[in-house]
C-alpha cells in the first residue's frame, strides 16, 4: 500500500502495530486523546466540588498506565484512556470523602476532648458500686416502701397510680418517698462507711 496521505499513514502503523501485538507510543495517545480524558476527569469530580483536581486524575492515570505498561489487546484507546481516568477521579473522590466524612473523634467516642479517661472510668466504677448498695438496701424496705421506690422513683410512674395500688392518698405517697428516700441514704451511707 501506497501511502496517499497522513491518515494512511497513521492507520498503516496502526495495524503493523496489531500485526506485532506492540502497544502505540503513550504520549502519542496522550495527546491524541487528552481533550476527552480531560472532560471525563472534570465531570466525574464537579459533583464533589473537585474540579481542580481533574489535572490530578489525569496525570494519576497517565503515571498507573507507565507503571504497569500498556496493555497490547486495546481495540479503543480512547476508551481505555477515559477508563482509567474516570477510575482515578473517583478514587479521588471517594479519598477526599473518606478524610473528611463523620464527625469529630471526640463525638465518636461519647465525650470531649477535655475529659480525662482515668476521671471517666473512676466515676462510672463508683456508679456501678452505688447501685449495689442501692440494691442491698432495697432489702430492709417493707413490701410498701419497696412498691414506692421502684414504681414512684424509679419507674416514675403517677402518684395516683401508686396511691390506688396501696389504699392511700397521693399526699401519703409523697410523704412515703420522702421517708423512702432517707432510709435508703442511711443504709447506703452505712454500708459506705463498713468498707
Amino acid at each position: 500500500m501506497v501511502p496517499t496521505g497522513e491518515a494512511e499513514v497513521e492507520d498503516e502503523s496502526a495495524l503493523a502495530r496489531e500485526r506485532r501485538g506492540t502497544a502505540p507510543d503513550l504520549a502519542a495517545l496522550y495527546a491524541q486523546h487528552r481533550g476527552a480524558m480531560y472532560r471525563v476527569a472534570y465531570a466525574t469530580l464537579r459533583p464533589s466540588g473537585m474540579e481542580a483536581s481533574a489535572e490530578d486524575a489525569v496525570s494519576g492515570a497517565i503515571v498507573s498506565i507507565m507503571r504497569n505498561g500498556l496493555p497490547t489487546n486495546i481495540g479503543n484507546w480512547e476508551a481505555f484512556l477515559v477508563k482509567v481516568v474516570k477510575r482515578k477521579a473517583q478514587d479521588i473522590v471517594k479519598s477526599a470523602t473518606v478524610q473528611r466524612a463523620g464527625p469529630p473523634l471526640d463525638d465518636l467516642q461519647g465525650r470531649k476532648a477535655d475529659v480525662d479517661v482515668g476521671e471517666e472510668a473512676a466515676e462510672q466504677v463508683d456508679l456501678e458500686r452505688r447501685v449495689v448498695l442501692l440494691r442491698t438496701s432495697l432489702d430492709m424496705l417493707d413490701e410498701r416502701q419497696r412498691l414506692v421506690a421502684v414504681d414512684y422513683i424509679g419507674q416514675e410512674r403517677p402518684r395516683a397510680e401508686i396511691a390506688a395500688k396501696l389504699g392511700v392518698t397521693p399526699a401519703r405517697v409523697s410523704q412515703m418517698k420522702l421517708e423512702v428516700l432517707k432510709l435508703l441514704r442511711a443504709a447506703m451511707a452505712g454500708r459506705e462507711d463498713q468498707r
